[in-house]
């Protein structure tokens, strides 16, 4: 009997126990429910013992099924260890990698990035979906994403890079027409651009960090941060934006940092990649890479 055993079979059985159902056993084996299931089934069929109790939405370990889970999960973990022990040392970094990232950090921060990797692995191929909507990884097949915020899905793996600081910025010309900048009392006459979602600020003063709240006089809105440094670089008012967009107009003169004793929340910024036992070497290169680029990009 033991000859006729299926690796894959025992291997889909510890994930699916891992898992815990069969919809996210699927998401991580990257394959059909069904495929999981008649996988299942046919361990059952070999072993001759049932290992789980099966209901419409869940399932349970049977106690043969507890035991037998217990000792295929070191046997698969070994074997999956020794697998990429040994492809790593052999295996040329290759192929394509999927990347998602929001429009400004992908666009100001991504293409330095890849360019190193690229002269490091030239055989190596990007394709990249910017966005500042959410994109479901598993169901896009998308390899690695650079997130901002707050993260909800606990199934991905996730290595925290940095955090994102929102700054007020405007031009010297700018605060040259609109002296009163200087009293924050009048902030709320100012122009700002802003994004479309922030209809007040929430910020923080001084090292007591007291909470306060500003209402600014929106001339221009909108959706993307990089856009209100475009609008801010031409005038039209003060902005409240991610530092890291900021840094070269800054270091130029074009755009000045005013009111330095306000700040934002930090937002964390992420690596995040699909939750599965098996990350290619391509995935796991960029990975480590692009964390080590971002934190030095984001100290």
């Amino acid at each position: 009997m033991m000859e006729q055993l299926d690796l894959n079979q025992i291997r889909t059985f510890v994930r699916l126990v891992q898992a815990g159902s069969f919809t996210k056993a699927a998401e991580v084996l990257r394959q059909p429910k069904s495929r999981v299931s008649r996988r299942l089934s046919a361990l059952e069929k070999e072993l001759g013992v049932q290992l789980v109790y099966r209901t419409t939405r869940q399932f349970q370990l049977t106690e043969m099924g507890r035991v037998y889970y217990e000792r295929a999960q070191g046997l698969i973990e070994g074997l999956e260890s020794l697998s990429t022990e040994v492809s790593e040392t052999t295996a040329e970094v290759s192929g394509l990698i999927k990347i998602t990232a929001s429009d400004d950090m992908g666009i100001k921060q991504l293409p330095s990035i890849l360019d190193e990797f690229s002269k490091q692995y030239p055989q190596v191929r990007f394709e990249l979906f910017l966005t500042q909507a959410y994109v479901d990884l598993v169901k896009e097949s998308v390899d690695v994403a650079v997130r901002i915020g707050i993260l909800k899905d606990s199934s991905l793996r996730v290595r925290r890079v940095g955090v994102v600081k929102n700054i007020f910025v405007a031009t010297p010309g700018f605060l040259e027409r609109y002296r009163q900048w200087e009293d924050l009392s009048q902030f709320s006459s100012l122009p700002f651009v802003g994004l479309t979602v922030m209809p007040k600020l929430e910020v923080f003063r001084g090292t007591e960090g007291k909470k306060i709240t500003l209402k600014p006089h929106l001339v221009c809105s909108a959706n993307n941060p990089a856009m209100l440094v475009e609008m801010a670089l031409l005038g039209k008012g003060i902005a409240f934006v991610p530092e890291f967009l900021c840094v070269e107009h800054l270091r130029s003169g074009r755009l000045v940092h005013i009111y330095k004793s306000l700040r934002g929340s930090e937002v964390p910024v992420s690596i995040v990649t699909p939750e599965q036992k098996e990350v290619s070497l391509k995935v796991k290169k960029f990975s480590e890479f692009a964390a080590k680029r971002l934190k030095e990009m984001l100290a």
